[in-house]
Protein backbone atom coordinates (compact mmCIF):
# COMPACT_ATOMS: atom_id res chain seq x y z
CA UNK A 1 0.00 0.00 0.00
CA UNK A 2 1.33 3.65 -0.80
CA UNK A 3 2.00 6.29 2.09
CA UNK A 4 1.62 9.26 1.90
CA UNK A 5 5.10 10.40 1.05
CA UNK A 6 4.56 7.93 -2.52
CA UNK A 7 1.31 9.94 -3.01
CA UNK A 8 2.52 13.23 -2.92
CA UNK A 9 5.34 12.54 -5.28
CA UNK A 10 2.87 11.52 -7.46
CA UNK A 11 0.35 14.44 -7.26
CA UNK A 12 3.65 16.94 -6.77
CA UNK A 13 2.55 17.94 -3.23
CA UNK A 14 4.08 18.33 -0.19
CA UNK A 15 3.04 15.39 1.95
CA UNK A 16 1.61 17.97 4.25
CA UNK A 17 -1.17 18.87 1.80
CA UNK A 18 -1.57 15.06 1.05
CA UNK A 19 -2.83 14.74 5.03
CA UNK A 20 -4.64 17.35 4.79
CA UNK A 21 -6.82 15.52 2.37
CA UNK A 22 -6.61 12.42 3.88
CA UNK A 23 -7.64 13.80 8.08
CA UNK A 24 -10.26 16.12 6.37
CA UNK A 25 -8.61 19.50 6.43
CA UNK A 26 -9.56 20.66 3.49
CA UNK A 27 -10.14 24.19 3.71
CA UNK A 28 -6.13 24.28 3.90
CA UNK A 29 -6.12 22.67 0.26
CA UNK A 30 -7.33 24.37 -2.89
CA UNK A 31 -10.73 22.42 -4.57
CA UNK A 32 -8.62 21.64 -7.91
CA UNK A 33 -5.63 19.90 -5.39
CA UNK A 34 -8.07 18.17 -2.97
CA UNK A 35 -9.24 16.33 -6.19
CA UNK A 36 -6.21 15.63 -7.41
CA UNK A 37 -4.69 14.18 -4.49
CA UNK A 38 -8.25 12.60 -3.76
CA UNK A 39 -8.30 10.77 -7.09
CA UNK A 40 -5.07 9.31 -6.47
CA UNK A 41 -5.99 8.02 -3.00
CA UNK A 42 -8.67 6.18 -4.33
CA UNK A 43 -6.44 5.03 -7.10
CA UNK A 44 -4.22 3.80 -4.26
CA UNK A 45 -6.47 2.52 -2.71
CA UNK A 46 -4.99 4.32 0.53
CA UNK A 47 -6.40 3.62 3.68
CA UNK A 48 -5.44 6.17 6.87
CA UNK A 49 -4.14 5.12 10.08
CA UNK A 50 -7.06 5.19 12.41
CA UNK A 51 -5.05 5.91 15.25
CA UNK A 52 -4.10 9.06 13.82
CA UNK A 53 -7.50 9.86 12.60
CA UNK A 54 -8.82 9.52 16.60
CA UNK A 55 -6.17 12.05 17.67
CA UNK A 56 -6.85 14.65 15.22
CA UNK A 57 -10.30 14.39 15.15
CA UNK A 58 -10.68 13.79 19.06
CA UNK A 59 -13.11 11.29 18.05
CA UNK A 60 -13.20 7.40 17.49
CA UNK A 61 -15.37 7.09 14.46
CA UNK A 62 -16.81 4.11 16.64
CA UNK A 63 -20.20 2.71 16.91
CA UNK A 64 -20.11 0.34 19.81
CA UNK A 65 -22.98 -2.68 20.23
CA UNK A 66 -23.50 -4.46 22.73
CA UNK A 67 -25.48 -7.39 23.08
CA UNK A 68 -27.00 -8.34 26.40
CA UNK A 69 -27.21 -12.19 26.33
CA UNK A 70 -25.55 -15.27 27.37
CA UNK A 71 -22.20 -16.39 25.48
CA UNK A 72 -22.74 -19.96 24.52
CA UNK A 73 -20.78 -22.67 24.33
CA UNK A 74 -21.87 -24.21 21.70
CA UNK A 75 -23.76 -22.53 19.39
CA UNK A 76 -23.32 -18.27 18.98
CA UNK A 77 -26.09 -15.78 19.17
CA UNK A 78 -25.33 -15.15 15.45
CA UNK A 79 -26.99 -18.36 14.26
CA UNK A 80 -30.28 -16.97 14.75
CA UNK A 81 -31.19 -14.75 11.58
CA UNK A 82 -33.39 -12.27 13.41
CA UNK A 83 -29.37 -11.52 15.42
CA UNK A 84 -27.89 -11.62 12.38
CA UNK A 85 -30.50 -9.35 10.54
CA UNK A 86 -30.04 -6.65 13.15
CA UNK A 87 -26.64 -6.69 13.34
CA UNK A 88 -25.92 -6.56 9.52
CA UNK A 89 -28.41 -3.56 9.19
CA UNK A 90 -26.61 -1.85 11.72
CA UNK A 91 -22.85 -2.49 10.33
CA UNK A 92 -24.34 -1.23 6.95
CA UNK A 93 -25.66 2.16 7.87
CA UNK A 94 -22.80 2.61 10.77
CA UNK A 95 -20.58 1.79 7.29
CA UNK A 96 -22.45 4.44 5.17
CA UNK A 97 -22.20 7.13 7.77
CA UNK A 98 -18.33 6.93 7.86
CA UNK A 99 -18.18 4.95 11.25
CA UNK A 100 -17.11 1.55 12.13
CA UNK A 101 -18.57 -1.37 14.18
CA UNK A 102 -17.42 -3.28 17.53
CA UNK A 103 -19.49 -5.79 18.61
CA UNK A 104 -19.29 -7.34 22.18
CA UNK A 105 -21.67 -9.83 23.49
CA UNK A 106 -22.30 -10.28 27.57
CA UNK A 107 -24.49 -11.17 30.16
CA UNK A 108 -22.18 -9.49 33.14
CA UNK A 109 -24.27 -6.39 34.28
CA UNK A 110 -21.22 -5.24 35.44
CA UNK A 111 -19.24 -5.41 32.66
CA UNK A 112 -21.93 -3.87 30.50
CA UNK A 113 -21.45 -0.73 32.98
CA UNK A 114 -17.53 -0.83 32.44
CA UNK A 115 -17.17 -1.61 28.99
CA UNK A 116 -19.90 1.69 28.43
CA UNK A 117 -17.95 3.45 30.45
CA UNK A 118 -14.47 2.77 29.21
CA UNK A 119 -14.60 2.09 25.55
CA UNK A 120 -13.65 5.66 23.20
CA UNK A 121 -16.59 5.54 20.82
CA UNK A 122 -18.95 8.37 19.26
CA UNK A 123 -22.20 6.17 20.31
CA UNK A 124 -23.63 3.27 21.34
CA UNK A 125 -26.09 0.29 21.13
CA UNK A 126 -27.57 -1.22 23.71
CA UNK A 127 -29.49 -4.90 22.52
CA UNK A 128 -31.68 -6.72 25.22
CA UNK A 129 -30.37 -4.82 28.48
CA UNK A 130 -32.68 -5.49 31.51
CA UNK A 131 -34.40 -2.31 32.76
CA UNK A 132 -32.64 -2.90 35.99
CA UNK A 133 -29.65 -1.67 34.74
CA UNK A 134 -30.49 0.79 32.15
CA UNK A 135 -30.79 3.71 34.64
CA UNK A 136 -27.36 3.37 35.71
CA UNK A 137 -25.94 3.03 32.62
CA UNK A 138 -27.93 6.25 31.14
CA UNK A 139 -26.48 8.17 33.97
CA UNK A 140 -23.04 6.91 33.66
CA UNK A 141 -21.99 7.56 30.13
CA UNK A 142 -21.62 11.04 28.17
CA UNK A 143 -22.01 9.60 24.70
CA UNK A 144 -25.36 9.32 22.56
CA UNK A 145 -27.36 5.99 23.44
CA UNK A 146 -29.69 4.43 21.76
CA UNK A 147 -31.97 0.68 22.67
CA UNK A 148 -32.64 -1.76 20.73
CA UNK A 149 -35.93 -3.75 22.71
CA UNK A 150 -35.19 -2.83 26.13
CA UNK A 151 -37.84 -2.34 28.95
CA UNK A 152 -37.16 0.59 31.59
CA UNK A 153 -38.41 0.66 34.88
CA UNK A 154 -38.43 4.54 35.58
CA UNK A 155 -39.85 7.32 33.75
CA UNK A 156 -36.58 9.43 35.39
CA UNK A 157 -34.79 9.59 32.45
CA UNK A 158 -34.98 10.06 28.69
CA UNK A 159 -34.57 6.54 26.66
CA UNK A 160 -33.88 6.37 22.83
CA UNK A 161 -35.57 2.91 22.23
CA UNK A 162 -36.06 0.58 19.25
CA UNK A 163 -38.63 -2.07 20.32
CA UNK A 164 -42.09 -3.82 19.07
CA UNK A 165 -45.41 -5.03 19.85
CA UNK A 166 -44.12 -7.82 21.65
CA UNK A 167 -47.70 -8.26 23.33
CA UNK A 168 -49.68 -7.90 20.81
CA UNK A 169 -47.61 -10.57 18.57
CA UNK A 170 -48.19 -13.36 21.67
CA UNK A 171 -51.96 -12.14 21.74
CA UNK A 172 -52.45 -12.40 17.86
CA UNK A 173 -50.66 -16.01 17.91
CA UNK A 174 -52.92 -17.04 20.92
CA UNK A 175 -56.15 -15.96 19.27
CA UNK A 176 -55.29 -18.01 16.34
CA UNK A 177 -54.32 -21.19 18.05
CA UNK A 178 -58.18 -20.75 20.50
CA UNK A 179 -59.62 -19.90 17.02
CA UNK A 180 -58.20 -23.73 15.85
CA UNK A 181 -59.70 -25.15 18.82
CA UNK A 182 -55.58 -25.19 20.97
CA UNK A 183 -56.96 -24.37 25.04
CA UNK A 184 -54.33 -26.40 25.88
CA UNK A 185 -50.79 -24.85 24.65
CA UNK A 186 -47.18 -24.11 26.81
CA UNK A 187 -44.93 -20.90 25.69
CA UNK A 188 -41.08 -21.14 25.81
CA UNK A 189 -39.78 -18.28 25.88
CA UNK A 190 -35.58 -18.28 24.63
CA UNK A 191 -34.31 -16.13 27.31
CA UNK A 192 -34.16 -17.67 30.76
CA UNK A 193 -32.07 -15.34 32.54
CA UNK A 194 -33.25 -11.42 31.17
CA UNK A 195 -37.19 -12.50 30.14
CA UNK A 196 -37.42 -8.89 28.66
CA UNK A 197 -39.83 -8.98 25.50
CA UNK A 198 -40.96 -12.86 26.18
CA UNK A 199 -42.93 -11.73 29.84
CA UNK A 200 -44.80 -8.98 26.96
CA UNK A 201 -45.61 -11.74 24.58
CA UNK A 202 -46.37 -14.37 27.67
CA UNK A 203 -48.55 -11.71 28.85
CA UNK A 204 -50.81 -11.54 25.10
CA UNK A 205 -50.85 -14.94 25.20
CA UNK A 206 -52.63 -14.37 28.80
CA UNK A 207 -54.76 -11.52 27.10
CA UNK A 208 -55.85 -13.23 24.27
CA UNK A 209 -56.99 -16.15 27.15
CA UNK A 210 -58.68 -13.73 29.16
CA UNK A 211 -60.59 -12.56 26.01
CA UNK A 212 -62.59 -15.63 25.58
CA UNK A 213 -63.24 -15.91 29.53
CA UNK A 214 -60.15 -18.38 30.20
CA UNK A 215 -57.22 -18.28 32.68
CA UNK A 216 -53.94 -19.69 30.85
CA UNK A 217 -51.47 -20.75 34.22
CA UNK A 218 -48.03 -19.47 35.25
CA UNK A 219 -47.06 -22.83 34.60
CA UNK A 220 -48.05 -22.96 30.52
CA UNK A 221 -44.30 -21.60 30.65
CA UNK A 222 -41.23 -23.05 30.18
CA UNK A 223 -38.52 -21.62 29.43
CA UNK A 224 -35.51 -22.73 27.05
CA UNK A 225 -32.07 -23.42 28.52
CA UNK A 226 -29.14 -22.32 26.51
CA UNK A 227 -27.94 -25.95 25.96
CA UNK A 228 -28.99 -27.96 23.02
CA UNK A 229 -29.16 -31.01 24.48
CA UNK A 230 -31.31 -29.64 27.47
CA UNK A 231 -33.91 -28.45 25.19
CA UNK A 232 -34.15 -31.55 23.27
CA UNK A 233 -35.45 -33.25 25.97
CA UNK A 234 -37.57 -30.70 27.09
CA UNK A 235 -39.52 -30.83 23.09
CA UNK A 236 -39.69 -34.63 23.62
CA UNK A 237 -41.23 -34.16 27.17
CA UNK A 238 -43.83 -31.69 26.15
CA UNK A 239 -44.94 -33.08 22.79
CA UNK A 240 -45.41 -36.17 24.01
CA UNK A 241 -49.20 -37.63 25.11
CA UNK A 242 -48.62 -37.48 28.98
CA UNK A 243 -48.36 -34.02 28.89
CA UNK A 244 -51.51 -32.92 27.31
CA UNK A 245 -50.20 -29.70 25.30
CA UNK A 246 -51.44 -29.93 21.34
CA UNK A 247 -49.50 -26.36 20.64
CA UNK A 248 -45.82 -25.44 21.55
CA UNK A 249 -45.52 -21.46 21.32
CA UNK A 250 -42.66 -20.32 21.25
CA UNK A 251 -41.00 -16.81 21.13
CA UNK A 252 -38.59 -17.26 18.58
CA UNK A 253 -38.49 -19.40 15.09
CA UNK A 254 -35.03 -20.52 15.58
CA UNK A 255 -35.85 -22.56 18.13
CA UNK A 256 -39.74 -23.48 16.88
CA UNK A 257 -37.42 -24.67 13.87
CA UNK A 258 -35.36 -25.97 15.84
CA UNK A 259 -37.71 -27.98 18.11
CA UNK A 260 -40.06 -28.70 14.63
CA UNK A 261 -37.01 -31.03 12.88
CA UNK A 262 -35.84 -32.88 16.20
CA UNK A 263 -39.43 -33.52 17.05
CA UNK A 264 -39.81 -35.12 13.19
CA UNK A 265 -36.69 -36.91 13.81
CA UNK A 266 -37.99 -38.34 16.68
CA UNK A 267 -41.56 -39.47 15.03
CA UNK A 268 -43.62 -36.82 15.69
CA UNK A 269 -45.84 -35.70 12.28
CA UNK A 270 -45.93 -31.88 12.49
CA UNK A 271 -48.56 -30.27 12.76
CA UNK A 272 -51.08 -33.78 13.51
CA UNK A 273 -49.45 -34.81 16.58
CA UNK A 274 -48.59 -31.52 17.85
CA UNK A 275 -48.99 -27.96 16.55
CA UNK A 276 -45.90 -25.26 16.57
CA UNK A 277 -45.91 -21.76 16.53
CA UNK A 278 -42.45 -19.09 16.00
CA UNK A 279 -42.07 -15.21 16.40
CA UNK A 280 -39.97 -13.24 14.16
CA UNK A 281 -40.88 -14.69 10.51
CA UNK A 282 -37.20 -14.93 9.86
CA UNK A 283 -36.04 -17.19 6.96
CA UNK A 284 -36.10 -20.28 9.09
CA UNK A 285 -39.83 -20.74 9.21
CA UNK A 286 -39.89 -20.36 5.60
CA UNK A 287 -37.26 -23.04 4.93
CA UNK A 288 -39.08 -25.97 7.77
CA UNK A 289 -41.36 -28.36 6.54
CA UNK A 290 -44.47 -27.47 7.26
CA UNK A 291 -43.48 -24.24 6.97
CA UNK A 292 -43.89 -22.59 10.40
CA UNK A 293 -46.96 -20.04 11.80
CA UNK A 294 -45.40 -16.90 13.23
CA UNK A 295 -45.28 -13.49 13.93
CA UNK A 296 -43.83 -11.15 11.76
CA UNK A 297 -41.86 -8.49 12.64
CA UNK A 298 -39.21 -6.43 10.83
CA UNK A 299 -35.79 -6.85 12.45
CA UNK A 300 -33.52 -5.50 9.46
CA UNK A 301 -35.14 -2.11 10.12
CA UNK A 302 -34.94 -2.35 14.21
CA UNK A 303 -31.37 -2.31 13.65
CA UNK A 304 -31.80 0.76 10.71
CA UNK A 305 -33.48 2.65 12.82
CA UNK A 306 -31.47 2.28 15.76
CA UNK A 307 -28.71 3.79 13.73
CA UNK A 308 -30.30 6.51 12.31
CA UNK A 309 -31.45 7.35 15.69
CA UNK A 310 -28.11 7.85 17.16
CA UNK A 311 -26.43 9.44 14.31
CA UNK A 312 -29.37 11.95 14.94
CA UNK A 313 -28.29 12.28 18.47
CA UNK A 314 -25.00 12.65 17.52
CA UNK A 315 -25.19 15.52 15.24
CA UNK A 316 -26.89 17.31 18.19
CA UNK A 317 -30.29 16.88 17.07
CA UNK A 318 -33.79 16.93 18.49
CA UNK A 319 -35.07 13.07 17.93
CA UNK A 320 -39.29 12.73 18.94
CA UNK A 321 -40.54 10.46 19.74
CA UNK A 322 -37.48 8.83 21.51
CA UNK A 323 -39.08 5.44 21.83
CA UNK A 324 -40.06 4.07 18.52
CA UNK A 325 -42.36 0.93 18.46
CA UNK A 326 -42.90 -1.48 15.31
CA UNK A 327 -45.79 -3.36 14.51
CA UNK A 328 -46.05 -7.22 14.14
CA UNK A 329 -48.32 -9.16 12.00
CA UNK A 330 -49.69 -12.99 11.72
CA UNK A 331 -48.41 -14.78 9.28
CA UNK A 332 -50.25 -18.05 9.22
CA UNK A 333 -48.58 -21.02 7.20
CA UNK A 334 -48.85 -24.98 7.56
CA UNK A 335 -47.52 -25.60 11.16
CA UNK A 336 -51.29 -25.14 13.17
CA UNK A 337 -54.01 -27.79 12.46
CA UNK A 338 -57.52 -27.67 13.68
CA UNK A 339 -58.92 -29.81 16.09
Amino acid sequence: MSTIKEISRKAGVSPTTVANVVYGRTTKVSPAIREKVQAILEAEKYTPNMGAMMLLRNNSKIIGVIMFTEPRHNETVLEDPFSSAILGAMEREIRSNGYYMMLYISSDEEEVVRLSKAWKMDGLVLVWVPGTICRIINSSIDVPLVYIDCFFNDEDHVYHNIGLEDRKGGYEVTKHLLSMGHTNIVFLPCNPIFPGGDSERFSGCKDAFAEQGMVLSDTARVPLPYDRTKREKIYMQLAGKDAGYTALVFSSDYYASEALTYLQEHGFRIPQDISITGFDDNIFSRLVTPRLTTVHQDSSKKGLLAIQMLMRLIQGQDVEPARVTLPIYLQIRDSVRKL
